[in-house]
């Protein structure tokens, strides 16, 4: 038996073969910001699995209230180097201060150009440290306000996102007559200084990533990873986007990966970090719903989930294997059967579990009965999980029900009575690259968890996704923000007070519901940065 695999399946019994705690090789990390998806779960994966990871001090990081600081988060750098093996940083927090900053900012281009070039002049001083870079393509939102983006997106934000997207069509030569004279409105309608503002800070940020890619053919990275923030297939971003892939295109495959996504980066070139380490080449295998699985597109996103899957694949250091014979993780991704990608928060998403989640229920338990590591990608909705998918992972009715045979001495082993905790990961958060970044990431490190650190990181996610993004959240604006016209972006401390009361109360009662009592214990859940958008859920 192929034990790994056996660890990977998530038994209750046998846990004298768990693996050590003992801490591997120091990995220096500087997050995007300080979200927990970004910084505290992100750091939770890896010390699980026994890695030394360290991070800046806290004031140094992007949060909600404040600016990065990149000069200390340069010198701490400095001042680690020596002591770790492998680096894996955020050029948006190094360059800009943070991922909403890159966003923000009014830095002067020699600002700019110092820090990029320091970035790029890194591995000179310290050649013996593996340096992974990730950095972002400035994100087109439908809809956003400050301070995720500047003050006038509040006021302007739909329109902003439609002038580039008549803007790309017209770049591509596909735009229409009407939509012509639509795109000449918009730009006699929307503030001059907001477009130059924007558009300034497009093209600086541009010129930015140009030069980090110029590095990447200097040999100034090991590995260098660009996500597309959230984008559409036609935007702003999807049109710097593509003058960026005719660069990256001309540059070595096995140093570099361009796909969407921003959040889960840097958990993926963590893993890379480890396979790099461990000199391992894990083989992932891939099956979805029935529909039209990988060949849609996800919302907030410009590229086939299929496409995006491989890259995210390849750069966790990975593989995709074309057979599940002898992988070492099974990618089971659920996707809506019509290819539609709705929110969580529609109405169609019910815990009414149907024909096409029962075929990919059992599938995923036979393959857990195998003794197969297999991650969920709960990627059929935006901003949240599946409630039917969810609701069968905790029922009794699709639980693997073979009773593994004694081997050397030890007795039966049986599997989890639900395949909840069958799985070597789960995610359904955000976007779909977000969750198939946190999917890959935590299922690729299973071989090194224990069974009760993967059941932990699994109830975060569990609690975070489905739990509170798909359910609670929906709870908190109806009876809370919306009623008391709360601002959801800028709480204030009062606000966010009750909000965390509220928040509590419910996902206690939701636990309580799919948990066992002792599976419930302990959780705290809070808002930490003073929005309904993201929770932290720990012990």
């Amino acid at each position: 038996m192929n034990w790994k695999r056996f660890l990977g399946v998530g038994l209750v019994a046998c846990s004298f073969l768990a693996p050590t705690a003992e801490a591997k090789e120091k990995l220096l990390f500087i997050p995007i910001d300080d979200r927990p998806v970004c910084l505290s779960y992100t750091v939770d994966s890896l010390k699980a699995a026994g890695w030394d990871i360290e991070t800046p001090p806290l004031e140094y990081i992007a949060s909600y209230n404040r600016t990065g600081d990149p000069d200390k988060l340069y010198q701490w750098l400095d001042e680690k180097a020596l002591l770790a093996t492998d680096a894996v940083v955020s050029s948006d927090s190094l360059i800009y201060g943070g991922l909403v900053p890159s966003r923000t900012h009014k830095l002067a281009p020699a600002v700019l150009a110092a820090r990029t070039q320091r970035l790029l002049e890194f591995k000179k001083k310290y050649d013996c440290l593996r340096l992974y870079v990730f950095t972002t393509v400035m994100r087109s939102p439908r809809a956003s306000s400050a301070p995720a983006e500047p003050a006038y997106y509040s006021q302007w934000g739909p329109k902003l996102f439609r002038l580039g997207e008549l803007q790309d069509k017209k770049s591509q030569k596909i735009i229409k007559s009407k939509e012509n004279k639509e795109l000449q409105a918009l730009a006699q309608e929307i503030p001059l200084d907001i477009q130059e503002d924007l558009y300034a800070r497009r093209k600086a940020n541009l010129a930015v990533t140009e030069k980090l890619l110029a590095g990447v053919q200097a040999n100034s990275f090991d590995y260098f990873m660009l996500g597309r923030d959230d984008t559409a297939v036609y935007s702003d971003a999807h049109r710097d986007s593509d003058k960026l892939a005719v660069l990256t295109q001309k540059l070595p495959a096995w140093k570099i990966r361009f796909c969407a996504g921003a959040d889960q980066l840097g958990l993926v070139l963590l893993n890379r970090a480890v396979n790099k380490i461990e000199r391992r080449t894990p083989l992932v295998y891939t099956f979805y719903t029935e529909g039209k699985s990988g060949d849609s597109v996800p919302t907030y996103e410009d590229d086939l989930l299929k496409t995006t899957i491989k890259e995210h694949i390849l750069a966790a250091g990975a593989y995709p294997a074309l057979l599940d014979k002898r992988t070492d993780l099974i990618l089971a991704v659920n996707t809506p059967v019509d290819g539609r990608y709705l929110s969580a928060n529609e109405p169609d998403n019910t815990y009414a579990i149907k024909p096409a989640h029962e075929r990919f229920l059992n599938k995923i338990g036979k393959y857990l009965s195998a003794n197969y590591n297999v991650g969920i990608a709960d990627v059929a909705y935006g901003n949240g999980s599946d409630n039917a998918l969810c609701e069968g992972l905790f029922a009794d009715k699709y639980q693997p029900h073979v009773q593994m045979p004694a081997r050397a001495g030890i007795g039966p082993v049986i599997l989890p009575q639900k395949l909840a905790w069958g799985l070597g990961s789960y995610a359904g958060w955000n976007t779909a690259s977000n969750t198939l970044g946190y999917t890959l990431g935590q299922g690729l490190l299973r071989p090194y968890l224990t069974n009760q650190a993967k059941n932990d990181l699994m109830s975060v996610r569990y609690q975070d996704d489905w739990m509170y993004e798909a359910n609670v959240r929906q709870v908190i604006r109806a009876q809370l923000i919306r009623p008391n016209h709360w601002v959801d972006g800028s709480l204030t401390d009062d606000q966010r007070r009750q909000a965390e009361a509220m928040l509590t109360e419910n996902m206690q009662k939701f636990a309580h519901k799919y948990y066992t009592s002792k599976e419930a214990q302990g959780w705290k859940y809070t808002l930490p940065w003073s929005r309904g958008f993201e929770i932290k859920v720990n012990k």
